[in-house]
């Protein structure tokens, strides 16, 4: 406030915003509250050793005697209890407390005392067994739903949003809120002019829960779908219960190509947002393929395109017509794929002409697609075919760097479901790696994404947590629990 800016709303906003920001005249007095113990590498395997062997109980009261901040000083102390009735009253006596902490909680962890214990437990790729969170009712305001919003987003999906009387919950104005989809509306029975319960899932994300009948006025309206594309007009597939305007990713072209264009897809550089306006508006681009036909004159002829950003934009486009099948799927923007899996879609099927020529049968061969997914992917590898075909045209690459097809379906088969994938080789074939923390030297040039890259080429597989079926982990500086859980199940650093 002194500084002339408004109060942050919440310590989740003004804790984000202090981190983040640069060049700030000012900074917010900020501290944490521990929950765990680990001995750094190179700690004393003596005092490693106990560490590893305290109850955890123990461990907090360790941390509170260094100083650290625990729930130790708080009025909802760390207890520990022996029986499943102990635990519900303790849950209980806290979530009636919630309301006049001096800080915000979501929810109470329940956690395995006993060193022993926990080892028992063990882990799972995300979180570890031995602690489980009871999740706390969403704080629930009501306020008016206004109007409907509908948005088109990159792929052409059409979205309704929820505009808001606004209101505070948490020491946040909520004035928007997600609707999801018009089936969504329909089976919720929503109207504008309703009385609304809205809380914030997860204590983040507002959502519009249910209408409050007894409010109701009669005076209400029903919501109206719209019959024709918001964004450009065109005609709406309503097949799905996520409605998608029929020009698909073409009818938000801007947002498209900026996305293709970005590192971790094609990695066009010099092609932001501003350009990609430029080229739309100059009527030169109309679809992804149109980037690579661009000539030298037509882009000299653009304002603030001068002789050496018209060179620069044409290498970096000549740069991404090498770019492996994988970065190329990505940037087609497939709905349901992101990175990861396009990376596993160009390892399995090695060309872009096996994947168009793959049926659901063989999608679902692909590690992460099932049942669900598998059609959806090969509907739009079909409708994209077009677009496919003219970018192989263009001379953009359409296979993915010592990746093997797979083998042909045994005709004598079903459906060749249960063919196996083909053996990956390299010097980390049949590797699970996990990449964290900054990295140095060589590699600090590198995206995560590229590092990525890196493991799959040479025939490892790629993972964003760490479990017992991790076979590595590259752990740069910086690196925090996902080395320390490394350290923990031995897994190869």
């Amino acid at each position: 406030i002194r500084h002339g800016g408004q109060p942050f709303a919440n310590p989740r906003n003004a804790a984000a915003g202090t981190l983040r920001a640069k060049e700030r005249a000012y900074t917010v007095p900020m501290t944490f509250f521990g929950y765990g113990l680990l001995a750094l590498p190179g700690t004393d395997p003596a005092l490693a050793g106990r560490l590893a062997e305290l109850p955890h109980s123990e461990l907090m009261e360790t941390a509170a005697g260094l100083g650290v901040h625990t729930s130790t000083g708080t009025a909802v102390p760390d207890v520990v209890v022996e029986t499943p009735e102990q635990v519900v009253a303790r849950v209980q006596e806290i979530a009636a407390l919630r309301a006049e902490l001096p800080f915000g909680i979501d929810g109470i962890v329940v956690k395995a005392d006993l060193a022993a214990d926990q080892r028992a437990a063990g882990s799972g790729s995300r979180a570890p067994r031995w602690a489980i969170a009871y999740k706390l009712p969403a704080v629930e305001k009501i306020t008016r739903l206004l109007a409907v919003e509908w948005n088109v987003g990159r792929t052409g999906i059409v979205a309704p949003r929820g505009v808001l009387e606004p209101v505070v919950i948490e020491g946040s104005t909520i004035t928007y809120a997600t609707l999801h989809n018009p089936a969504d509306i329909t089976r919720r029975g929503l109207r504008l002019g309703d009385h609304v319960m809205v809380h914030r899932a997860g204590d983040v994300i507002p959502r519009i829960e249910a209408p409050v009948a007894h409010l109701r006025t009669g005076g209400e309206q029903p919501i109206v779908f719209p019959q024709a594309c918001p964004r450009c007009g065109s005609d709406i597939d309503t097949s799905e219960e996520r409605w998608r305007c029929a020009q698909g990713r073409n009818c938000h072209l801007v947002a498209s190509l900026a996305y293709a264009a970005g590192r971790d897809q094609l990695d066009i550089e010099g092609l932001g947002t501003t350009r990609v306006v430029q080229l739309v508006e100059a009527g030169l681009v109309a679809d992804l393929a149109d980037l690579f036909l661009l000539r030298r004159e037509q882009l000299l002829a653009l304002e603030r395109m001068g002789e050496t950003s018209t060179d620069n934009l044409l290498a970096a486009l000549a740069r991404a017509k090498e770019q492996p099948l994988s970065r190329v799927l990505c940037a087609l923007g497939v709905r349901g794929t992101g990175r990861s899996m396009s990376r596993r879609i160009a390892r399995y099927f090695a060309t872009m002409d096996h994947i168009r020529a793959a049926d659901a049968g063989a999608m679902q061969r692909v590690d992460g697609i099932g049942v669900e997914k598998a059609p959806s992917v090969v509907a739009e590898i079909a409708e994209l075919a077009p677009l496919i075909d003219k970018l192989a045209a263009a001379g953009v690459n359409m296979t993915e760097p010592g990746a093997t097809p797979p083998p042909p379906a045994d005709p004598d088969g079903a459906d060749g479901a249960t063919a196996e994938a083909p053996e990956a080789g390299g010097p980390l074939a049949g590797m699970k790696v996990v990449v964290t923390g900054a990295m140095t030297g060589h590699l600090e040039r590198l995206s995560r994404n590229e590092m990525n890259e890196l493991i799959e080429r040479a025939g490892g597989r790629s993972s964003s947590s760490v479990s017992k079926n991790t076979t590595l982990v590259v752990a740069g500086e910086g690196a925090g629990s996902k080395r320390a859980k490394a350290e923990q199940l031995g897994v190869r650093l």
